[in-house]
């Protein structure tokens, strides 16, 4: 990934929303609930089913009361787009929200109507308290998003955001646009008429963000942009992200979160994305730029990848802490059969943000890189890190045959470029394992370490490698061409060679489970936990704030396992 702008239009726009309501006094407030109906009239009350209302148009010039709910009818189609903003939620707090959702059976369809760079079918501007829950939002016409949160009024923070429980589907930025507007979800700490407005609490839950067939060009799933690190408090979870093709020149993510501070990632399902990319820079799975404290765990990423085939360009990472990404963790993700690397720390500064210290701990990597997009299947690009990275406990395993590849060469297990440098103090390379199976031009597996430019500095320890015709250690201008050689450069302690012993390699995907059921995707692939005999058996060596537990939700003991599976 590389460094990228917002077109963010200073144009005075209808558009604006977000949703809440609520004084905190000793009284409760008594909801109100506004129901709507294909079969209902705008002349109604709109304040029970037998008096719904008929249009989107009613709702957006309706001046709401704090805390409301409006209820559109399950099952059943509106068109239009719906607008919430200070004009019709004119007051609104985080501890009364404000609800936008279905009623009667089943999810109500909201099929857009607007067009423009910076239209949204559901748009909430500085609406504290908004929720948009169990509701399907279709792109109807060349919408740019599917639900917009911003705060272009403010600069006080917009509290306490939900979309949970929703099916949003089809929206991308316009063709021909000069933004990079457009998405499922935008959540906008830097709006659109360029007010750096925060906004704080937001939780994107249990949703289905999609495109209609693996090469739409649908374009992220949720797509965060903050100024400076202004959107705070965030959990993305239990989302089913899918067939978002993008276009050619995206450098986003299916999950993308840039300028966000405290949030974590976790259980979501991200696959079939970046068919119709042909650039560098994007796109990723799961994705952080100028953020800090961000945890990713407990997803499954995969095939983030070019289709039908690789033509051009670079990226297609499962996850990715890219530049500016400080204090956050990457832990018990399984990625597989990316076209890029499973794990890519990007660790370019970005303003005043210095990349690290971040961690990669417990993770598996199934047949990553098979398009050797990225040259190695966890990526440490492009410099030296100034902070320490810390990669432990991780499962890396590869039997891609590459030999195919229209780029030539076979996937590193860990590939570190693009100049020389030293990696910052506290920097450990520890406990991992790299299965290299994988055949490239010449019939060899990729090395092991690809280090063309001799960056130093990392510890390196207990490591565990394995590989039949392995391309060997490529340490600066050195190949060492087999594992006495490299023990023999006293480069690494405790380092070990073997056959891991997992139970079924290279049989761990896909997993089969519900993200909203906030169980998974462990504890699929059982296809990489070591059988009995395992070299990799009780010889790591310790790490101090290692999480608790490995990839498996198992205590980790005070000597453990090598790779994944280290309890």
């Amino acid at each position: 990934m590389r460094a990228r702008t917002v077109c963010a239009a200073v144009v005075a726009q209808g558009m604006l929303g977000l949703l809440l309501a609520g004084v905190a006094t000793g009284t409760p407030r008594a909801i109100t609930t506004y129901y709507v109906s294909p079969t209902g009239s705008d002349s109604n009350t709109g304040l029970s089913a037998d008096q719904a209302w008929k249009s989107t148009a009613k709702v957006n010039g309706f001046k709401f009361p704090q805390g409301s709910v409006v209820s559109f009818q399950g099952g059943q189609t509106f068109t239009g787009c719906l607008v919430f903003n200070s004009t019709n939620v004119p007051t609104s707090s985080a501890s009364t929200p404000f609800k936008v959702t279905s009623y009667g059976t089943g999810q109500a369809t909201l099929k857009s109507s607007c067009t423009g760079d910076y239209s949204a079918a559901v748009a909430a501007d500085n609406v504290s308290g908004f929720q948009l829950v169990n509701m399907k939002v279709v792109n109807g016409t060349t919408t740019a998003a599917g639900v917009l949160l911003q705060n272009q009024t403010s600069s006080t923070a917009t509290k306490g955001l939900k979309v949970t429980g929703s099916d949003i589907s089809g929206f991308a930025t316009p063709s021909g646009s000069g933004s990079t507007f457009g998405g499922q979800i935008m959540v906008l700490g830097y709006a659109v008429n360029a007010n750096s407005g925060p906004l704080d609490d937001v939780q994107i839950l249990n949703n289905k963000l999609y495109g209609a067939a693996v090469t739409s060009n649908a374009g992220p799933g949720i797509y965060g942009w903050g100024s400076g690190t202004n959107i705070t408090n965030v959990r993305v979870a239990g989302n089913t992200v899918y067939n978002l093709g993008m276009s050619a020149q995206s450098t986003g993510a299916a999950l993308t979160a840039n300028g966000w501070n405290g949030a974590v990632i976790e259980r979501n399902l991200v696959h079939d994305i970046g068919a119709n990319v042909t650039s560098c820079g994007g796109a990723s799975g799961i994705m952080t730029y100028t953020s800090n404290d961000v945890t990713i765990r407990h997803n499954e990423v995969y095939k983030v990848q070019p289709v039908p085939d690789y033509t051009a360009g670079c990226d297609w990472d499962g996850i990715d802490l890219d530049g500016g990404t400080t204090n956050s963790v990457v832990e018990r993700n399984y990625t597989h059969d990316n076209a890029g690397s499973g794990y890519l720390a990007y660790t370019s500064t970005v303003g005043s943000m210095v990349w690290g210290p971040n961690t990669y701990r417990y993770n598996i990597s199934e047949n990553d890189d098979w398009a050797n997009a990225q040259g190695g299947l966890f990526d440490v690009v492009p410099s030296a890190p100034k902070k320490a990275l810390s990669i432990y406990g991780n499962t890396l395993f590869t039997n891609k045959d590459q030999r195919a590849n229209k780029k030539a060469g076979a996937s590193a297990c860990f590939n570190f470029g693009y100049a020389s440098g030293t990696w910052a103090t506290g920097s450990q390379i520890k406990d991992n394992i790299c299965h290299m199976a994988n055949k490239g031009t010449y019939g060899k597996t990729g090395q092991l370490y690809y280090n063309p430019y001799g960056q130093t500095g990392m510890t390196l320890a207990n490591n565990l490698y394995f590989g039949t015709n392995t391309g060997g250690w490529r340490w600066g201008g050195t190949t060492h061409a087999d594992f006495a050689a490299w023990k023999a450069a006293g480069l690494e302690s405790g380092s070990i060679w073997g056959d891991p012993l997992f139970t079924s390699p290279g049989a761990g995907a896909p997993c089969s489970w519900s993200p909203p059921s906030g169980t998974g995707p462990q504890p699929c692939p059982q296809a990489f936990t070591l059988q009995s005999g395992s070299p990799a058996l009780k010889t790591g060596t310790p790490v101090s704030g290692n999480g608790g537990v490995d990839y498996y939700g198992t205590a980790i003991p005070s000597t453990p396992n090598i790779g994944a599976d280290a309890g």
